[in-house]
């Protein structure tokens, strides 16, 4: 484990060592579907909890547009 201990914020930086999760939520590529975990996040600063799953881009290329040329 690393602890980056910033002016205003502290990361912590761990490794994964076991992941476990229902059959119903495992791909064909023994992969956890993210759509159908029902998971929840939480935001400290706006103190709530959200709810995820839904893919609403691509990665790397949902900004592409936004990049200066």
């Amino acid at each position: 484990m690393c602890v980056l201990d910033r002016k205003s914020v502290c990361d912590i930086v761990g490794k994964i060592v076991n992941v476990s999760a229902e059959e119903s939520v495992v791909g064909n590529k023994d992969k956890i579907l993210p759509e159908k975990v029902n998971a929840l996040v939480f935001d400290q600063y706006r103190n709530g909890y959200f709810s995820i799953g839904e893919k609403v881009g691509q990665a790397w290329n949902a900004g592409a547009g936004l990049m200066k040329k």
